[in-house]
């Protein structure tokens, strides 16, 4: 499956790592920290500092100590930040160590229930602060400011129980109500009306949404069927249908927008259906909303595509005046992302699906009022649908003026421009710029404020573009909106102001217009948290060091809040080029990680794969990556060579891939002849450990392959329901999708087994199991979306061979691990696993915890920290 990956600058402080360093300046000989080795090792006399790392040459350099389990575990995070409508308080989510959290079960958002809300008076030089009083404790996530700044809508998640509550800036006091609101995950959930006045999708019952409830649900729902079953009854069955039998699928349970009164408490239904997207008028007198039906119709005659629609969706529209809701498209099916306002209120703008598919529909133009209904002439125009693995993720369109603008390419072309439709047809708006964004950054009445050919630009709605003032350097993308937006306003539904918050090549956050003067931020990584009229608030990081600073033009940056100093004693090994060709021609630079201190003459080399993943090295060393962190393997005193092979669709998903990542590993010896060629080992995650068993099965120069919740056999992987989705089917089976990710998506079967099942045999590494040579560890998660079966099928192909094999299943983990004790676990058994098999002939070192397997009954006890 796609694997999230961060991208950007590996950075360091050079002058931060020198003060560190100074503190082991004349040592010798280091205690091996990231395996919890209790014996000395001797340190290079070298250790490249990326000048020459072209030639592999070396140039003298002191380590620190190396980064541990322990270390990523213990680190604080920060989360959103936003700034009032008054420019008064910066408000940010200041989050405690991730060991800490209260529990383990939210998967990326764990770190929500030990979040602390901080607040800093910008007109004072006073520190941040505790937002809240003492008694509320943590479990606090931002929400939106009211329209005055007088309030700020704010969530907890505490005891299992997701709430919201609005906080008087006045005083500083919370109301929290017993409501449970929907995540806006994939569309918008809250939403003020005024400064007395929130509309919200809610869930009836108060449990959890499906997006925190996802990871304990099943279990629980397993275990009371269990019990009800040893009870003798009730009867537990559930039931799944396809073709005559579709209507028997089971459905979610229902949710209800309302009108939510903060002052008095008082909640006003609006509706209820299954609702997952809002979008107030500016007038406040009306509520679309987006509910979903049946499932989503395909055509099983093709290759199935990955699909980012299960089902089909229906507009329904509330007058907040008189409490009706109509449905003003009646069944029309509407795509996602796209629900947007004309500034008038006058027209609603949403994409419908036509009996020939998505890229076929109609854009619309929808009278509120139930008048006539505008259908845009596209002039033969294709819309831009998205990209990425799904057919279809939405349509790109939005209002300039009173005028609908489409991010569209002709039929005979290839190039997407931005297109205003009207009376006239459809103008291009771009097209004598560079390659313009699909992204817009903002709109401000009739000018589109977007990035063409790497600069910003502000285009009106005659199509007179102007530059935007910003300092030099080639602007990469958007940038300032928090995690918490949606992913429709990721895509669609741009702010309505004067300016817009970009990245520049260099790193740097920047208004165009408002910051011309903007200084680099040097060694440092930034990402922005938060862009606003007043300034714009960037995290930086630093060797692991954290840092919130507010940047405003003309004035000297403020430090908000800074966390993880601590992390200044740690030595993070910096990436180093390796230059290499593909084997389509094209030049590639690949990222090899080399450690302070190994044991023999070279240095074991650890190939970590995914085909396809971002071409930048990992841009935060110290960020929580639980799953496949390189630097807390070369903590263990191996090098870590990230191979960017790129996925060719053309290929089958098997096809030479032993080939093209052997050609960066020949390169990387090439480069740095420190490493050791007879030492090599291969490890991925998910489709990268699927490579890893596919390399196994085509060349013996890996001598150990470590697979993390990979793939084995592609036909069962093509329809196998995951956990979740086996326990709780009526809140959405992954068919669509795994079935898609088989045929067209990185496995690229193009049919079903039974269409091709010679492909399928040639590209599962289960079939090949007999020219596996090199020693294997299997991990998974017994709850992963690729189901455990994948690592345990293989597992026994190598049993019944007695070749090497490991098998270890970490309980109650899903496709990624969560739980702080597994994840020290999971990386003292890799090491264990590499020094076992690429060492240099030394005696093992003692691992603690020491290797076991987790009991088949009966509690276990937790494991010790890597010391």
């Amino acid at each position: 499956m796609p694997q999230a990956a961060s991208s950007g600058r590996q950075v360091a402080s050079a002058g931060r790592r020198a003060r560190s360093r100074a503190l082991v300046a004349a040592s010798a000989f280091v205690l091996m920290w990231g395996a919890g080795w209790g014996v000395a090792a001797q340190v290079p006399q070298y250790a490249s500092t990326g000048a020459d790392a072209a030639t592999g040459s070396p140039s003298l350099a002191t380590p620190g100590r190396p980064y541990r389990t322990d270390d990523m575990l213990a680190a604080e995070s920060f989360g959103n930040a936003t700034i009032d409508p008054t420019r008064r308080w910066a408000v940010f989510e200041q989050r405690a160590p991730y060991d800490q959290a209260t529990s383990f079960e939210f998967g990326l958002r764990n770190p929500w229930t030990v979040s602390r809300l901080r607040v800093v008076d910008l007109a004072s030089g006073r520190p941040a602060e505790n937002l809240l009083r003492p008694e509320e404790r943590e479990g606090h996530v931002l929400g939106p400011w009211s329209p005055s700044g007088r309030r700020l809508l704010i969530f907890r998640l505490r005891d299992h129980r997701w709430q919201a509550g609005v906080v008087e800036m006045s005083d500083r006091t919370v109301r929290w109500f017993s409501l449970s609101p929907e995540l806006s995950v994939f569309g918008e959930a809250a939403q003020w009306r005024s400064d007395d006045e929130l509309v919200l999708l809610v869930r009836p019952d108060g449990s959890l949404p499906q997006w925190l409830a996802s990871g304990g649900r099943g279990r629980r729902a397993l275990e009371a069927r269990w019990r009800a079953t040893d009870a003798g009854g009730p009867a537990q069955r559930t039931t799944l249908g396809s073709g005559a039998f579709a209507d028997e699928m089971p459905r979610p349970p229902q949710n209800q927008a309302i009108r939510l009164d903060v002052r008095s408490g008082l909640v006003t239904p609006l509706a209820a259906g299954r609702f997952y997207d809002l979008e107030l008028s500016p007038n406040g007198d009306r509520l679309a909303l987006v509910e979903t039906t049946t499932a989503a119709t395909f055509d099983p005659t093709t290759a199935f595509e990955p699909q980012a629609i299960d089902r089909e969706r229906r507009l329904r529209i509330a007058d907040l005046r008189t409490g009706a809701v109509t449905s003003p498209l009646g069944e029309a099916d509407v795509a996602p992302s796209l629900l947007t306002w004309s500034p008038a209120s006058d027209r609603l703008l949403v994409w419908a699906r036509s009996a020939e598919g998505w890229e076929a529909g109609d854009l619309l133009g929808v009278d509120p009022d139930g008048g006539s209904l505008q259908r845009y002439d596209l002039g033969g125009l294709r819309p831009y649908t998205g990209g990425g693995v799904a057919a279809f993720n939405s349509v790109y369109a939005d209002w300039l003026g009173d005028r609908p603008v489409l991010f569209a390419h002709a039929a005979t072309g290839e190039r997407n421009d931005w297109h205003r439709l009207g009376r006239e047809g459809a103008v291009n708006l771009t097209a004598a710029l560079g390659p313009p964004s699909v992204d817009i950054g903002a709109i401000d009445g009739e000018r589109l404020l977007l990035v063409a050919g790497g600069r910003p630009w502000a285009v009106t709605v005659s199509g007179e573009a102007a530059p935007m003032v910003a300092p030099p350097g080639v602007v990469t993308g958007f940038d300032g909106a928090g995690y918490l937006e949606s992913q429709r306003r990721q895509r669609n539904s741009p702010p309505r102001r004067g300016w817009m918050a970009v990245r520049l090549s260099g790193g740097t956050i920047v208004r165009p217009d408002l910051d011309p003067d903007v200084v680099s931020a040097g060694d440092a990584f930034v990402s922005g948290v938060y862009a606003g009229a007043d300034g714009v608030i960037v995290r930086t990081v630093e060797n692991g060091i954290q840092t919130l600073r507010l940047q405003q033009p003309g004035r000297p940056d403020r430090t908000l809040s800074t966390i993880n100093e601590w992390m200044g004693e740690i030595d993070f090994p910096e990436p180093e080029r390796v230059r290499h060709r593909g084997a389509d021609g094209v030049e590639r630079i690949s990222w090899l990680y080399r450690p302070r201190q190994w044991r023999g003459e070279k240095t074991p080399l650890v190939i970590l794969s995914y085909p396809g993943g971002p071409a930048a090295a990992p841009s935060e060393p110290a960020a929580l990556n639980a799953w496949a962190n390189p630097q807390l393997v070369v903590s263990g005193g191996y090098a870590v060579l990230i191979p960017i092979v790129p996925l060719d669709r053309e290929k089958e998903p098997a096809e030479d891939y032993a080939d093209d990542v052997l050609a960066v590993v020949d390169a990387a010896l090439a480069q740095y002849p420190d490493l050791d060629p007879d030492r090599v080992a291969h490890w991925g995650h998910s489709f990268g450990g699927y490579v890893g068993l596919v390399a196994a099965t085509q060349t013996d120069r890996f001598k150990a392959i470590i697979s993390v919740a990979g793939l084995s056999d592609l036909a069962t992987a093509w329809g196998e329901f995951s956990p979740a989705n086996r326990d709780n089917p009526e809140f959405g089976l992954s068919l669509r999708q795994r079935i898609g990710w088989a045929e067209e998506s990185q496995g690229r079967m193009r049919a079903p087994p039974w269409a091709a099942p010679d492909l399928y045999v040639r590209n599962s590494p289960l079939f090949a199991a007999d020219r596996i040579s090199a020693p294997v560890l299997l991990v998974h998660g017994d709850r992963d979306l690729l189901p455990s079966t994948q690592s345990e099928i293989m597992f026994s192909a190598l049993w019944r061979q007695n070749k090497d094999a490991r098998l270890l299943t970490y309980w109650g983990e899903g496709h990624h691990l969560w739980s702080p004790d597994n994840i020290r676990d999971l990386y003292a058994e890799i090491l264990a696993f590499l020094d076992r098999t690429l060492g240099s002939g030394e005696a093992p070192p003692a691992l603690r915890p020491r290797p076991r397997s987790p009991p088949s009954a009966g509690p276990s006890s937790p494991s010790l920290p890597p010391s």
